[in-house]
């Protein structure tokens, strides 16, 4: 199976049920499919654990100083909750950016990860997304698992053993590297990706950095290298991130009062819950809702 083969069927299966811009849920519910039919201005994102298969077009992520880009025929992995920003760069209605994007089991990683060889846990921390050419094995899974889309019968008894395989390739791929720092567990990125899915969990409350740091055996000064190098910001950063991103979800998915979501998200002073939500969607809270437009995806 070539990629050229999957990207005529993604871009077939995308005609057919109008996507455009926001991922699209399959009837696999781990596989969504993505379609932009033009360039993007930089757009905050939050990136669940995920495998993104990028079948034409181009896009951008960004971590800290570090720009990782989907190309076509690429495989990008994210390895834990990641807010960032991102921009689709190449696209048109004649090529639009298409891209299937896999959600991830960390639990599964872990899984195998005790069934391979086992590994001394290494020093040092590495970015939690990273991309690379997508193997022949890893093209064939992808596409044998898409096309369970249109098979609904056969969906629910072949869909587990071939998302199983499609985890063990990305285990074993050259830039998977994050993947099996954390399935395998113990050295810095495991460390700093339980530390951010605490964050990530408990975002409304105040954020105790000390406390970070010591559960994760690193001292204040080490804890924030580590965390900035896996995460590209610093915690509060990411904590803050997550909770706009959050308060963002309420205000057009929910219909909260912005005054609602902000409290809901961990803001006691509105003012600042509004300068802050400017400052990252570029308009206020209330204008930002009758775009009926959310910027925000967790699945791309």
């Amino acid at each position: 199976m070539s990629i050229t083969s999957l990207k005529e069927s993604a871009l077939a299966y995308a005609d057919r049920h109008s996507v455009d811009g926001a991922p699209f849920e399959t009837p696999i519910a781990e596989l969504h499919i993505s379609r932009h039919l033009d360039v993007s201005v930089p757009f905050p994102v939050l990136y669940r654990p995920l495998f993104c298969l990028v079948l034409q077009g181009s896009k951008q992520a960004w971590l800290n100083e570090t720009t990782v880009t989907f190309a076509a025929g690429h495989s990008v992995v994210v390895g834990m909750d990641l807010p960032t920003f991102a921009q689709v760069n190449e696209a048109s209605e004649e090529e639009p950016y298409v891209a299937l994007a896999l959600k991830l089991d960390v639990a599964l990683f872990k899984e195998l990860a005790g069934e391979m060889k086992a590994v001394t846990a290494q020093e040092g921390a590495i970015p939690a997304i990273a991309s690379g050419e997508a193997g022949e094995a890893l093209i064939d899974a992808m596409e044998r698992l898409f096309a369970l889309a249109d098979k609904p019968a056969a969906a629910p008894f072949l869909k587990d053993g071939i998302i199983r395989e499609i985890h063990f390739w990305l285990l074993s791929a050259d830039h998977g590297d994050v993947l099996r720092r954390i399935a395998w567990g113990g050295g810095h990125t495991a460390r700093i990706s339980d530390a951010a899915l605490y964050i990530r969990s408990h975002y409304a409350e105040p954020l105790k950095v000390p406390d970070l740091a010591r559960n994760a055996g690193m001292s204040e000064t080490t804890f924030h290298h580590y965390f900035r190098t896996v995460c590209g910001t610093t915690p509060l950063q990411y904590q803050k991130r997550v909770r706009l991103m959050e308060a963002q979800r309420l205000i057009t998915a929910e219909n909260s009062p912005v005054s609602s979501a902000a409290l809901a998200v961990g803001y006691e002073s509105p003012t600042q819950f509004s300068r802050e939500f400017a400052r990252m969607f570029g308009a206020s809270p209330r204008s930002y809702r009758s775009q009926a437009s959310p910027l925000v995806a967790a699945m791309d």
